[in-house]
C-alpha cells in the first residue's frame, strides 16, 4: 500500500513537472481561476483538483518548482532540480548511434555530492563501464550537463560523445534490454 502511495506520489509530480516545463504560463494562469483550471486538470485520474494546490505547494518547499506570487499574479518556473528529476525520469529512449561517455574523479572531500551525482547519471541512462567510466547510448542524455552543472562537479568530469569505440559491442551487449526490450 505505501509502495502504491509513493508510485502515485511520484506520478503526480512527474506530471506536473512535464506540465511546468511545457506551459508554465498556463498553469500560473489558471491559479487565478481556480474553477476553470478543476475542470481542465484531470491528470488522468492520478490528481484530484483540490490536492493540485497541496502537491505543488510541497513540490516548492522540495525545490522542483518556484512559485512567486506578484501582486495579483503568479509564476511557476521550473528549477534546475526539477528539470534533473524530468530528465531522470524522461521516457524518450531514442538513439543516434553515437554513445555518451562519462568519465569523472570527484573527490572524496566531495563524497556526497558525487554519490548524488552517481545516482542520478544512473537514474539518467548510464552504466558503469569500468570504475571511472559510464556510458549511455540515448539522445536524451546529452543534458547531462544540467546535473553536472547542478552538483558542481564539472572541473571534475569529463563528458564526450563518440561515433566509434573499441568496445562498441560490450557497450551493446550491456544495454542489451534497453536497446532491444522485445527480445
Amino acid at each position: 500500500m505505501k509502495k502504491d502511495k509513493k508510485r502515485k506520489a511520484k506520478q503526480i509530480t512527474l506530471s506536473i513537472l512535464k506540465a511546468i516545463a511545457y506551459s508554465a504560463e498556463v498553469l500560473a494562469r489558471s491559479f487565478v481561476d481556480q474553477k476553470g483550471l478543476r475542470r481542465r486538470l484531470k491528470y488522468g485520474g492520478l490528481l484530484e483538483s483540490e490536492r493540485l494546490f497541496e502537491h505543488l505547494k510541497r513540490m516548492n518547499e522540495v525545490g522542483y518548482i518556484k512559485i512567486k506570487r506578484k501582486q495579483n499574479q503568479i509564476s511557476i518556473k521550473l528549477t534546475e532540480k526539477g528539470q534533473i528529476k524530468l530528465l531522470e525520469n524522461s521516457e524518450g529512449e531514442k538513439t543516434d548511434g553515437k554513445w555518451r561517455m562519462l568519465s569523472f574523479d570527484i573527490p572524496e572531500k566531495l563524497r556526497v555530492r558525487r554519490d548524488n551525482f552517481r545516482r542520478s547519471i544512473k537514474r539518467i541512462g548510464f552504466k558503469q563501464v569500468q570504475k571511472s567510466l559510464w556510458a549511455c547510448p540515448f539522445i536524451e542524455a546529452d543534458k547531462i550537463e544540467k546535473a553536472i552543472t547542478y552538483y558542481k562537479v564539472k572541473k571534475y568530469v569529463a563528458y564526450l560523445i563518440i561515433e566509434k569505440s573499441d568496445i562498441k559491442n560490450h557497450l551493446v551487449k550491456m544495454f542489451k534490454n534497453e536497446l532491444n526490450p522485445k527480445e
